[in-house]
């Protein structure tokens, strides 16, 4: 599936763009939103497809004009399923546990930490969004070689902010993003990458600058669970299931700080594609940090990708909190 291009055409559409501008329209007050943005709290949004992304974005790129954000860096998953040759090879030998150690931290070693993309602006369905980029320091590298061609988890977000700046004629806000790779050595089960990424992450603290993240917390069902793992659920359980369970490990990681712990169940339960991410959540916030999953719904994707059902992705809003106002360390 080329997710880049159906996400692209999707907001291209005609009713797509009604969609959205009709959401921003409603959105004049959001006091919830707003005092998590003057608090710090990274928002963290999912990537699905427009109808299901849309309320939850559209709260995020609201609120971030309205309280006069100049700058947001923004955590991009690095899906590894779309990953072009040869990582996507590298990517399987770093995980191989039959190959040697050396070929395994070679792999690691090209897929760790963040990446930033090499341009200034980036385009986007609703025109250009000015882009500022964080690479060149420690755990941060600019993809120079194509790594990131088919990424597409930002891409609704960047839309979302450039349509708001033109509904409402202000200049848009510039975007500083971050792709998220590797952030647990395979061989160690070291963290030590995410630390890095939140130690400069730490560096762009203001008032002026927020920091949010994508991720869709949860796949589950025909396309993503093997027959053997499939839970012996009716679909109005699914939901309350996967929340829970999502509730559980962000907790495990947030407030246990078991990173290794939530990592392998984030992988093996959830199928969450911000697995990579959290821990750099948790080492910027530090062991106060809190969370709130503000919104929770399982996406059906059954159609999309032609597969009987269940088949759902989870579109979730979810904060994650520093534990005051300047945030623990």
């Amino acid at each position: 599936m080329d997710w880049k291009t159906y996400y692209r055409d999707e907001m291209l559409d005609e009713e797509t763009r009604d969609y959205l501008e009709a959401l921003f329209a409603g959105l004049n007050r959001d006091e919830e939103i707003d005092s998590l943005i003057d608090r710090g709290a990274i928002l963290s949004f999912p990537h699905t497809a427009a109808h299901y992304i849309g309320p939850l974005q559209a709260r995020v790129v609201s609120g971030l004009y309205r309280n006069g954000i100049e700058r947001v860096v923004a955590l991009g998953v690095l899906h590894t399923s779309t990953l072009a040759a040869p990582y996507a090879e590298l990517y399987r030998t770093a995980l191989d546990e039959e190959r040697s150690s050396d070929e395994r931290l070679h792999a690691y070693s090209v897929l760790r930490g963040g990446f930033s993309p090499n341009c200034d602006a980036i385009d986007t369905a609703f025109g250009k969004m000015p882009c500022q980029c964080v690479a060149g320091q420690k755990g941060v590298r600019t993809d120079k070689a194509g790594l990131l061609v088919n990424e597409f988890s930002l891409d609704s977000f960047f839309s979302l902010m450039a349509l708001y700046a033109r509904m409402h004629g202000v200049s848009p806000i510039s975007v500083s993003p971050i792709y998220i790779g590797m952030t647990r050595d395979p061989l160690t089960g070291s963290f030590d990458v995410a630390s890095d990424i939140a130690r400069l992450l730490r560096g762009f603290r203001d008032e002026r600058t927020a920091i949010v993240t994508t991720g869709d917390i949860v796949h589950y069902g025909t396309a993503y669970t093997p027959a053997e793992k499939m839970l012996d659920l009716l679909d109005d359980q699914l939901e309350p299931h996967f929340r829970a369970e999502s509730q559980r490990i962000i907790s495990l990681a947030m407030e246990k700080q078991d990173l290794a712990g939530a990592f392998l169940d984030s992988n093996e339960i959830l199928r969450s594609d911000q697995r990579y991410i959290l821990p750099v959540i948790c080492q910027y916030l530090g062991n106060k940090g809190q969370f709130r999953i503000l919104s929770f719904s399982l996406s059906d994707y059954s159609l999309i990708l032609s597969t009987p059902r269940p088949c759902v992705v989870a579109s979730a809003l979810v904060a994650y909190i520093p534990a005051d106002s300047s945030s623990s360390e």
